[in-house]
């Protein structure tokens, strides 16, 4: 069968540039997105024309060429990687996705700032928003207030953090459940603080497994585990570690916030329930 050719440069994660060539296959199909995974499962590339929330694993196209590509992503036949380009066939075109340009999402592993932390748990105590565990997002300020005293003790606890773990992995709705969108945020503190390998072996333990979380989930997490996040997030951090002044904390804020439904004041709430049990910062 003859089809149109279709050549498009895309932007992409740095990682893209190291993938294992080989067949991929159409993971999940969503309004704004598609996924695609490898032959093993082990690796989402999150496929979107939105390049203002750049996410690990995300490959970008622009936005024309992305909504004529998801029109027919559903009729996709075959999909391959070589030579830093996935090959999408469908019945009417073969897809050239090239990657030209990059970015990097590894956290930078400095320290914290003290008074930067200050800054931001003011801030965001003007927060009103509600968590996907249906608890207002304030109350995960304070060790006073919090919802979950108890399981966010077993996660500084070395003997119960698989515990604490286990509580959280897959606990909510949607894609990315609140609980795993949480846990990332504490381990995006644990990175900058305790470095606890506790933490992240009971994480990694459970995202081996497809009976604890939903795939989206166990993808976000392992990135995580490979110390990976999304711009909004890292861009919070730089803040948190002293980097100059852009823009102000609000909008970091709002930034970190406008992922999915509630995966980012979900994420936030475990960022700032992390700062506020961990003093080692």
């Amino acid at each position: 069968m003859l089809r149109s050719q279709h050549n498009v440069a895309v932007y992409g994660d740095q990682d893209f540039l190291t993938l294992e060539e080989g067949t991929w296959y159409v993971h999940s199909v969503f309004e704004h997105t598609f996924n695609l995974t490898n032959q093993q499962q082990t690796t989402l590339v999150i496929v979107t024309g939105d390049r203002t929330k750049l996410l690990p694993g995300g490959l970008y196209l622009p936005p024309a060429e992305f909504t004529a590509l998801h029109r027919q992503i559903r009729d996709v036949q075959r999909i391959t990687f070589r030579q830093r380009t996935f090959y999408l066939d469908t019945y009417q075109t073969r897809w050239s996705l090239n990657l030209t340009a990059t970015f990097n999402a590894t956290l930078d592993p400095a320290p914290l700032v003290a008074q930067r932390i200050q800054t931001l748990q003011t801030a965001c105590g003007q927060v009103m928003q509600l968590t996907g565990f249906d608890h207002p997002f304030r109350q995960f300020l304070d060790l006073a207030t919090t919802p979950y005293p108890k399981e966010l003790l077993w996660l500084t606890t070395p003997v119960t953090v698989q515990w604490g773990v286990d509580f959280f992995i897959g606990r909510g709705r949607g894609l990315t459940p609140s609980g795993d969108d949480f846990l990332l945020g504490w381990l995006l503190v644990a990175d900058l603080t305790t470095q606890d390998q506790r933490l992240r072996d009971a994480i990694a333990c459970r995202i081996q497994s497809e009976r604890y979380t939903t795939a989206v989930g166990r993808s976000y997490l392992a990135y995580g585990l490979q110390h990976k996040f999304s711009s909004a997030l890292l861009a919070l951090m730089a803040y948190l570690q002293g980097a100059p002044v852009t823009q102000p904390v609000t909008a970091l804020l709002a930034a970190v916030i406008h992922y999915g439904n509630t995966s980012g004041i979900d994420c936030l709430a475990g960022i700032m329930s992390a700062l506020a049990f961990n003093p080692q910062h």
